[in-house]
């Protein structure tokens, strides 16, 4: 009887520290300029703007400007900040030889565990 009762015993201890699953950090995604589909001349600067807003510790975004006309990237900017919150501010000026749909993209690393959030838009490039 004994037995079973140091057996039941070190059982509960062992459940009981049990580590507490971390709850699944999210993240908001606020892009404020350009808004999407903007035309955006020959010269001028695509200024992205925005927020990223978590609800714990984030561990690095990536902003990447894509023509998607052509399949090159124009920019790529990898920001390895840990941080609850981010402002974005990433600019690539206009160089395109023909009318191209660009992609801007922000990639948020939630996690260490490799959990993404993403937010996308495009705009319209003209050339010269």
């Amino acid at each position: 009887m004994k037995k079973y009762i140091a057996f039941g015993i070190i059982a509960l201890i062992i459940f009981s520290c049990k580590k507490e699953e971390e709850a699944e950090v999210t993240a908001t995604i606020t892009i404020s300029t350009p808004s999407a589909n903007d035309t955006i001349p020959f010269g001028q600067a695509v200024h992205l703007t925005g927020t990223v807003t978590g609800s714990a510790e984030m561990h690095g975004y990536t902003v990447t400007y894509t023509n998607i006309t052509t399949g090159s990237t124009l920019l790529s900017q990898v920001h390895d900040v840990h941080a609850a919150s981010y402002a974005l501010d990433e600019t690539w000026t206009n160089n395109v030889t023909d009318t191209s749909i660009v992609k801007l993209l922000v990639d948020v690393e939630k996690d260490h565990e490799g959990n993404m959030e993403m937010k996308e838009i495009t705009v319209v490039c003209l050339p010269q």
